[in-house]
């Protein structure tokens, strides 16, 4: 396959991949954008779904004995980690095979019932807005008064767990999220609370939009935008001190994908507000938009 003579190629372009060759992926970004969020989530959940499949299958290969139960426990441990088996919860009920993008429009409904706002950002919002790919968990970005807290408790408490520990902590401040575990598929979601005296987190709640897809209306739910999962996983990026391939991967994959619908006033404003100005700047350049 050869390059149409309308493209050219920045210097610093990176492929995905060290073994992606350029001409290809450019081709494969050129379909990616020509599908609508919906499908390219559908691709990210097919992937998620296979991947699990895999690790069970690979359980039951090995352990042809187990029964329910403690195959659930073996796919736990796989999945989740070791510490994860000690919650008796999770152990009552058969393993439903199931993805984060599903438990994502299940927990929005949630939040939407309660008048809780909430956006779901992570690798969920960059398969959407960018090169889709399979993920183990859900990340989803709650605004919640305080007063709220024990509606949301008891309308979850029923199908997952959830700590009422967990959740005073990451109110009082004393972390920044907590998690809840669905019980039936064994999927977890990081729940992280958005501080309403912080103007980015609330800038990001602003912009948020909403996923609906066609053919499958369940599966409904509010996604960061664009510019705010770009500077999100810049963020992730830097915590990980420079090292986590797969947040940059997802960075340029949106970036990649979106190219001139990008919003480059906003993300030049809050990289450098947010101290990841000379991050964004790369990114641009290794994207191809520079």
């Amino acid at each position: 396959m050869i390059l149409s003579e309308s493209v050219t190629l920045k210097p610093r372009y990176q492929p995905q991949a060290s073994d992606t060759c350029i001409e290809v992926e450019i081709i494969q970004f050129n379909l990616w954008r020509q599908m609508p969020p919906a499908k390219r989530l559908a691709l990210a959940s097919a992937a998620t779904r296979g991947c699990r499949q895999l690790a069970l299958s690979g359980i039951k290969k090995r352990n042809p004995q187990l029964d329910s139960i403690y195959l659930k426990q073996e796919f736990i441990k796989a999945t989740l980690g070791q510490e994860f088996i000690k919650i008796a919860q999770l152990l009552e009920t058969k393993l439903v095979m199931q993805d984060p993008i599903w438990l994502a429009a299940k927990i929005g409904n949630i939040l939407d019932t309660l008048s809780i706002p909430y956006y779901v950002g992570g690798s969920i919002a960059s398969s959407a807005h960018g090169e889709p790919r399979s993920t183990q968990d859900a990340d989803i970005a709650i605004s919640i008064r305080k007063e709220q807290t024990q509606s949301l408790i008891q309308a979850m408490q029923s199908e997952f767990y959830i700590s009422d520990i967990a959740v005073e902590d990451a109110l009082r401040g004393r972390s920044s999220s907590f998690n809840v575990i669905h019980l039936e598929t064994a999927i977890k979601a990081d729940i992280y609370l958005i501080k309403p005296d912080r103007e980015y987190e609330q800038s990001q709640l602003d912009r948020r939009q909403q996923f609906y897809p066609d053919d499958r209306p369940e599966l409904t739910f509010y996604i960061c935008s664009p510019e705010d999962i770009i500077l999100q996983k810049l963020i992730w990026y830097r915590m990980s001190r420079f090292q986590s391939d797969k947040q940059w991967r997802d960075i340029l994959g949106v970036m990649k994908l979106q190219a001139d619908s990008l919003d480059r006033a906003y993300l030049q404003h809050w990289s450098s507000q947010l101290n990841i100005a000379s991050e964004i700047d790369r990114a641009f350049s290794e994207s191809g938009l520079n």
